[in-house]
């Protein structure tokens, strides 16, 4: 959502109250620079009970800008990615008789049949995908609500910021992953995004989106916050199921690749998904092909470079 393209933006991802902002910056044609990056908090957590309250917006104004300016950012266009919670992302097929204005009516009326408020409420977006000469293809459909909208339009309104564009996360996380990562046309992988209260897969078959799919997580019995072994059984139970439910394949180790990334990519996590699964595992590295500029390789240090995925693909959407 959004068109807009600059030679310089900020890539913003908010999780809950995990803020992250790079700056990227586009050097030549074929060339893309991180010049700096910050991590810090907002005082409210980015969540659905903070849309209808009017105070909220200068809050998260004041957070952004506050992370903003102790890092000395110079980049104005903002290109943000939003929660997957907060976006129905459906893939669905295309007729092939189906062409012009008759596309559009098609999504608006499949997007009536799994919303549950009016169409009218809701921003749509689409794209073609996978559709051949003489076969039927499909249909990628993003549904965020208007309300949703509005409020990030109104946070960068209390900032010297312009809102260009809205992501959605796992489309951001997707596309940092193509520029550093390669694939053949056959090969199936699955980037896995680790948080506090969910864990979403989203799956991409010859370098292409395939499918997605989310599950909450974060609390055990008693409300009591599961551990790293708790969590890597989840991971690759959910994975299994969606891999046969889906019809990706028989199992996991029909993937050819497993990405980690976000918050809660602990190193017991990641050693006990590659002990327990015959493919490949591993953090995603945002930054494994991008030139880093010296602020920015300062501010990274040692730190999980794979919390950075969203925010470098939502700056990637924006300057490409």
């Amino acid at each position: 959502m959004g068109q807009e393209e600059h030679d310089a933006v900020l890539g913003i991802q908010l999780v809950d109250d995990q803020l992250r902002i790079v700056e990227g910056r586009r050097v030549s044609q074929d060339e893309f620079q991180i010049v700096q990056v910050a991590q810090g908090r907002t005082r409210q957590p980015f969540d659905f009970d903070v849309f209808d309250d009017r105070s909220l917006p200068r809050r998260f104004a004041e957070d952004i800008m506050r992370l903003y300016q102790s890092q000395k950012f110079q980049a104005k266009g903002v290109a943000f990615s939003l929660d997957s919670r907060m976006v129905l992302v459906k893939r669905l097929k295309l007729e092939e008789s189906l062409q012009g204005d008759a596309v559009e009516d098609h999504v608006n009326w499949e997007v009536g049949q799994f919303t549950v408020a009016p169409v009218d409420d809701y921003v749509v977006d689409f794209e073609e995908i996978e559709r051949g000469t003489d076969a039927a293809g499909n249909l990628l459909i993003v549904v965020v609500r208007k309300k949703i909208v509005r409020f990030l339009k109104a946070v960068f309104q209390h900032t010297d910021l312009h809102l260009s564009f809205v992501d959605v996360d796992m489309f951001s996380a997707q596309r940092s992953l193509l520029l550093n990562y390669d694939y053949k046309d056959e090969d199936k992988v699955c980037i896995v995004d680790v948080e506090d209260k969910k864990i979403h897969f989203s799956f991409m078959r010859g370098g292409a989106f395939f499918f997605t799919q989310e599950v909450e997580s974060g609390l055990g019995n008693n409300n009591l916050e599961i551990g790293e072994e708790s969590r890597s059984r989840l991971i690759s139970k959910e994975l299994r199921r969606i891999i046969v439910d889906s019809q990706i394949g028989s199992g996991i180790e029909d993937l050819s690749e497993i990405y980690l990334y976000g918050e809660r990519v602990e190193n017991g996590v990641l050693e006990a998904l590659q002990n327990g699964n015959d493919v490949p595992i591993n953090r995603a590295d945002p930054f494994r092909k991008i030139k880093v500029g010296a602020e920015a390789k300062d501010e990274l240090g040692e730190s999980r470079h794979e919390r950075y995925m969203i925010s470098v693909g939502a700056a990637l959407r924006a300057i490409h």
